[in-house]
């Protein structure tokens, strides 16, 4: 029985161990193509288009709409960037609202900082560094899901420099411990967290899924035409290398030093507020959209009916419709 138990045992290792060789070659075959994939420089020698100076970095942006409209600064969330903002911003640049869509880093086609940092207040202050450069003194900031953190951070900082306030579905964790990124071993291994990245996050193969994952009907939103604008920045130098950054130091970095992570920071928070959130979001239900509702002072909820996590691509009609509505709403005589 001994010798059997033995040989089943090494049977189940070698086993293991031959599921492991090939998750690593597996691993190994993504990195390789993501070397060879992404070969453009980031900022302004690589892709053209718009580039402002802010935070010591090239930071790439879209705008739409007048330059003596209401500024509209808009912050997208994980692996979104300027472009993918287009069926809101067009819409609102169309109403005479100047709209202005950095790519905040890591995502997009602006540079990345040699630190690595992307914690909250280390993107507040790019924000406000991209604001400064865009010569804007006071204006409306949209924040989208994991971009929401940031955008409320930069809100807490600077509330003397927001008009108002509006967060579409936003992933903030109020008051939530951190927890560690999975497979957090593995990421002090040299080369690996990029591995993983290549196979995951920067895998143009998986960007269809996790957009299907994210929108309720995803025949009609997560067409080829726009899976591909969301694939289109994957090939700037170094993005996989800066997608694993941001997972250790964003979406796993402990924020307990943050003021967007307190919920007592929100009761002072007195700028008006619009949060649009999708009734089916199945990322960030709708009790977190009414929890942050109840702790902002002077703020308004809109639910989407039919609309998952992102209501800017699944109902830009409507989304765009009531951003103006409260925008416009900022400018009208006797209003907050």
């Amino acid at each position: 029985m001994r010798s059997i138990a033995i040989r089943i045992v090494k049977i189940l290792a070698g086993i293991a161990g031959a599921l492991i060789g090939v998750a690593l070659l597996v691993f190994a075959g993504f990195y390789a193509a993501s070397i060879w994939r992404e070969s453009l420089p980031p900022g302004r020698n690589g892709e053209p288009g718009q580039y402002l100076q802010a935070d010591g970095l090239d930071l790439h942006y879209k705008q739409w709409g007048p330059q003596s409209g209401q500024a509209i600064l808009l912050i997208p969330g994980a692996m979104a960037w300027s472009e993918t903002w287009a069926p809101i911003a067009e819409r609102l640049g169309a109403n005479g609202f100047r709209v202005i869509a950095p790519d905040l880093p890591p995502f997009g086609y602006s540079e990345r900082p040699a630190s690595g940092d992307y914690s909250r207040q280390a993107q507040a202050r790019r924000i406000l560094a991209f604001a400064d450069a865009a010569g804007l003194q006071q204006f409306v900031l949209l924040g989208h899901s994991f971009g929401g953190g940031a955008t409320m951070e930069t809100a807490l900082i600077a509330p003397d420099r927001i008009a108002g306030l509006v967060l579409l579905d936003v992933a903030l964790g109020l008051g939530r411990p951190p927890s560690k990124p999975p497979l957090a071993p593995l990421f002090a291994a040299p080369g690996l967290p990029e591995a993983i990245m290549a196979a995951t996050f920067t895998n143009p193969l998986m960007i269809g899924k996790g957009l299907r994952d994210f929108v309720a009907d995803d025949d009609a939103v997560a067409t080829p035409e726009r899976i591909e604008v969301y694939r289109r920045p994957l090939v700037v130098k170094g993005t996989s290398h800066a997608i694993a950054d941001w997972f250790v130091t964003g979406l796993f970095g402990n924020e307990e030093a943050s003021r967007a992570f307190k919920p007592e920071s929100y009761r002072s928070f007195q700028k008006p507020a619009l949060l649009v959130w999708g009734k089916e979001d199945s990322v960030t239900p709708l009790a977190q959209g009414e929890e942050i509702a109840r702790l902002l002072p002077n703020a308004q909820l809109s639910v989407l009916d039919g609309v998952n996590h992102i209501p800017q691509i699944e109902a830009p009609e409507k989304t765009a419709s009531l951003i103006a509505a409260f925008v416009s709403s900022l400018q009208a005589p006797g209003s907050n």
